[in-house]
């Protein structure tokens, strides 16, 4: 299957979603210093949100991608104006432009009209981590398809059974496949799997197989790790310590006169900043901006448990300072080091307290 350069729905009101802070693209800073440094007179200019503020725009020509699961490309650099359309991971887009207010002007082709219009940078990454592949495999063991390969941010979509018939059109970080597959009433579907999933020749499978899950499960991408509840990251607090760069914390039991309120049950699941837990463009960073620490951080469904909220689970307090895709309702995924500690700690139903 061809890689599509852009997917852009026009006329249509669609729904961006947001799971992570990516960050891996030039920002106005970086490319308005870069210039001055190179004594070059960087082409700016000045445009408006949507809301009325004035934005300051530098030009600059680059390829990007889109590493969110989808996002919205709009008429102006701010979510207040009209939204053209949205595209989804891994699409192409041609960048002209980078706004002081996080925002890129960029374009892309949509049945050879050309499309051009901003969209957040954060969704954005300067490298494609998901390489082309056109091979017709076999499943060898049953897996849940996601829409995003991310464990914390793939929804199901589907599921294939072991000795079904798929494409492999993709891969990811050697991880996750994406795919084409047939749905029970025929028609035809695309996700991700696992890569170790299919029955591929002995030299491609063994990319996922032999990856270190005591490290990482997949590659890990620098971030600020700057955003709504982050302190300097020289400023650790003492009792946090990093190791193979995880930031760990140090466990704290809840106080036996704390006032706590019975939230019910929850499913509590564990992930780790890897591209099997997090997707392709892991860092650690979690959907407040904050750095994810082990025995502290936790992904909530923030209309179930808001942001910033303690709450015990089994003694010990977490805070809520990240989300995910299938974090929905009464489930809880509990940030550990390693993708191997996740694995071993499994999936378990408990009481979760909130403290008042």
């Amino acid at each position: 299957m061809k890689k599509k350069v852009c997917a852009v729905l026009l006329g249509t009101a669609l729904t961006c979603h947001v799971p992570l802070v990516y960050g891996a693209v030039q920002d106005y800073q970086a490319v308005t210093e870069a210039d001055k440094e190179d004594n070059k007179i960087f082409q700016a200019f000045s445009t408006e949100d949507g809301s009325g503020n004035s934005v300051n725009v530098a030009a600059i020509q680059d390829t990007v991608y889109v590493a969110a699961k989808n996002a919205g490309i709009y008429s102006k650099p701010g979510e207040s104006s009209e939204k053209m359309g949205d595209v989804a991971l891994g699409d192409t887009l041609e960048r002209s432009a980078v706004c002081d207010n996080g925002w890129s002007k960029v374009s892309c082709e949509v049945n050879e009209s050309k499309v051009i219009g901003y969209i957040q940078n954060q969704m954005l990454s300067d490298t494609d981590q998901i390489q082309p592949a056109d091979k017709d495999v076999e499943v060898k063991s049953d897996a849940t398809v996601l829409d995003y390969p991310s464990r914390k941010d793939g929804e199901e979509v589907g599921e294939v059974l072991q000795l079904d018939e798929v494409k492999q059109t993709g891969t990811v970080n050697g991880v996750w496949s994406r795919i084409t597959y047939q749905n029970d009433d025929g028609t035809e579907a695309e996700g991700y799997i696992p890569t170790s999933c299919l029955d591929l020749p002995d030299a491609v499978a063994e990319e996922a197989d032999t990856i270190d899950k005591d490290k990482d499960a997949g590659t890990l991408h620098e971030s600020s790790g700057e955003g709504v509840f982050a302190d300097a990251l020289e400023d650790v607090d003492p009792g946090v310590s990093v190791e193979n760069g995880v930031q760990i914390g140090t466990p704290v039991a809840a106080a036996s006169d704390a006032n706590l309120q019975d939230l019910g049950v929850f499913k509590i699941t564990h992930y780790c900043p890897c591209s099997i837990c997090c997707g392709p463009y892991s860092n650690g960073i979690t959907s407040t901006g904050v750095t994810a620490t082990t025995n502290h951080t936790i992904a909530v469904d923030p209309s179930v448990i808001p942001y910033g909220s303690k709450v015990v689970i089994n003694g010990q307090v977490y805070v809520a300072e990240d989300c995910g895709g299938a974090i929905k309702k009464n489930r809880i995924d509990i940030y550990v080091a390693t993708h191997a500690e996740g694995e071993a700690k499994g999936t378990y139903d408990t009481e979760v307290y909130l403290i008042k």
